[in-house]
């Protein structure tokens, strides 16, 4: 039994929270008097056996000190220190080294790996305590003087110096992991008429809610400080996509948005923000934070609220991406994209059969804006199958209200893109948007380029024949223009064939284009497929068109694509 007088009763000092000692030594009876010696004093005890285990536990658990054991089995204890002095989060760990070579030799080694002091085995168990304690206590008197050092007095937040140093770690990491992180500088609008109108104390507690809405806001593994005033600044690191940036931004602003009660008093706030990217705008602290401060700059004379990416002209495509990227997002969530109607025509009866479903983005600042601008951009990051989807739902609702209307219109395209296709459950949605709809199954046709067959052949065939076994139509798109051969157009199910204007428009005085556009229509009648025209201007093409047995075709001849509204007033 121990001995309770052997080791006396004294009290350590108060601390916040009960430290954690970590006692690392091969010997099991040793290990079990420290606890107990340990524990009497208040401390929480964790045990290691040796200096793996103590390694493994001290970045476990970041212990407040470390009673390290000299001489173990598997890793001694200078080296066990040694590892753990290597790495960043445990430098300021205090390690008492315990070692029953009491020489200047091992003394100084102790020294040298990083330990902070050494006590000799057997232990004089009070002056262990003592010494442990004056440890633990001088420790907790620095921690509290570094964070002083490190930390605004106002909101806890890191101050300027510690920014520059965790802004200095994430380029080391960057660098390492050939990586990117964002820099965002934030600036509270209109603080100043706060601050003067309501008084210092308003503007103070002012910005200790926006500061507790920053770390709300924000993942634990990003850095948010504050530079002084009401400038924060704010570290965004593990970019895999650059997009992320601008969904922190927003939800920044957001939150910031949201009034401040003061004195009884609603204040309501908002916030620009700059951003600078590592490395692309800088590659140090005193260049990246300058960018940041610029592109703070120019949110604010965008009229506030908002953020602004720092744009050299080297980088002004990659940010046009991004905030593109971002605004079609957006447009998704707010249905700012509409569905515009081109018409097919018989070259037969000079009538209108069918119409082809097209997307527009009705922007509500830059207004119309064209596919060619967006759609490239949304098949890139995967959105086109957001949109594909949301055109076929729109555009089958208003067909089949037409065609309830007494509509003579025959069938409905809808374009699918390559990637939508690839994507696979095709079929599925289809049946699902038909269902929803009420629309026949015969009355829907499908588009489809010829990139979205490559790949894989068997499982592009299986899908389109499930689709061709519900009663819809398959076109194939450009035809001519990509990678399909004969025997696409033998084995897929294919319904129809639309010959791409880029070979439409040298007819008929180009030998060239007129040979071609020949040889497919020749090859479409072979197989008993249909042919389509598209980008069909002038009477001559129409007029060589129909004399060559292309019997359907749509473009500007007849209409440009046309609102729902517009097309209304021509077919009925």
């Amino acid at each position: 039994m121990i001995n309770e007088k052997h080791f006396g009763s004294e009290v350590s000092p108060d601390f916040e929270r009960t430290p954690v000692i970590l006692v690392a030594d091969d010997d099991p009876s040793i290990r079990l008097l420290l606890r107990h010696v340990m524990e009497q004093c208040g401390y929480h005890v964790i045990e290691a056996s040796n200096g793996i285990e103590a390694i493994q536990f001290t970045i476990k658990q970041l212990p407040d000190l470390i009673l390290m054991d000299a001489v173990m089995p598997e890793l001694d204890g200078f080296r066990a220190t040694e590892e753990i002095r290597k790495m960043p989060e445990c430098e300021s760990i205090t390690v008492l080294m315990a070692t029953s070579l009491d020489d200047d030799k091992s003394i100084a080694r102790a020294f040298e790996v990083g330990a902070c002091d050494y006590v000799t085995k057997p232990f004089n168990w009070s002056v262990l305590k003592h010494r442990v304690t004056r440890m633990l206590f001088a420790a907790d008197a620095e921690r509290k003087i570094r964070h002083i050092a490190y930390h605004d007095s106002l909101t806890g937040l890191p101050n300027r110096m510690l920014f520059m140093d965790r802004i200095d770690q994430a380029i080391s990491r960057a660098e390492r992991e050939q990586g990117q992180f964002a820099l965002l500088y934030i600036d509270i609008d209109h603080f100043k008429v706060i601050n003067d109108s309501m008084g210092h104390a308003a503007g103070d507690q002012l910005l200790n809610t926006v500061s507790e809405r920053l770390r709300h806001v924000l993942r634990k593994s990003d850095t948010v400080a504050r530079l002084g005033g009401d400038e924060f600044t704010v570290i965004i690191e593990g970019l895999q996509e650059a997009e992320w940036v601008i969904t922190v931004a927003n939800n920044i602003l957001e939150t910031l948005l949201e009034p401040v009660k003061i004195n009884s008093q609603e204040v309501h706030i908002s916030g620009s923000i700059g951003i600078a990217l590592y490395p692309q705008d800088g590659e140090n602290f005193g260049t990246l934070l300058k960018h940041a401060d610029t592109a703070m700059y120019k949110a604010k004379d965008k009229g506030r609220h908002t953020f602004q990416f720092y744009a050299s002209e080297m980088s002004l495509k990659a940010v046009h991406r991004l905030e593109l990227e971002s605004q079609i997002r957006t447009a998704l969530k707010e249905e700012q994209f509409v569905v515009y109607y081109q018409p097919k025509i018989s070259l037969t009866t000079d009538k209108y059969i069918g119409v082809e479903a097209l997307v527009r983005w009705q922007h509500p600042e830059k207004g119309m804006i064209p596919p060619i601008e967006f759609i490239p951009l949304a098949e890139e990051t995967g959105l086109i199958t957001q949109l594909d989807e949301w055109v076929m739902r729109t555009a089958c609702e208003q067909f089949n209200k037409w065609k309830k209307a007494g509509s003579i219109l025959e069938n409905l395209s809808v374009n699918v893109s390559a990637r939508h296709f690839k994507k696979g459950g095709l079929s599925v949605f289809c049946r699902s948007v038909l269902e929803k709809s009420s629309l026949d199954p015969s009355s829907l046709e499908i588009e489809l380029t010829e990139s979205a067959l490559v790949d894989n052949y068997s499982s592009a065939k299986k899908a389109l024949e499930e689709i061709h076994e519900m009663g819809i139509q398959i076109a194939l798109d450009d035809f001519g223009t990509g990678y399909a051969s004969m025997s696409y157009l033998k084995e897929f199910p294919f319904d129809t064939v639309k010959l791409d204007r880029s070979f439409i428009k040298g007819i008929p005085d180009d030998m060239e284009s007129t040979a071609i556009v020949d040889a497919m229509i020749q090859l479409s009648s072979a197989l008993s497929l249909n042919v389509v025209a598209e980008g069909v201007e002038t009477e001559q093409q129409k007029a060589y068109l129909a004399d060559k047995g292309c019997f359907y075709a749509q473009g500007y001849l007849w209409a440009r694509p046309v609102s729902a509204d517009e097309l209304e007033k021509m077919i009925f």
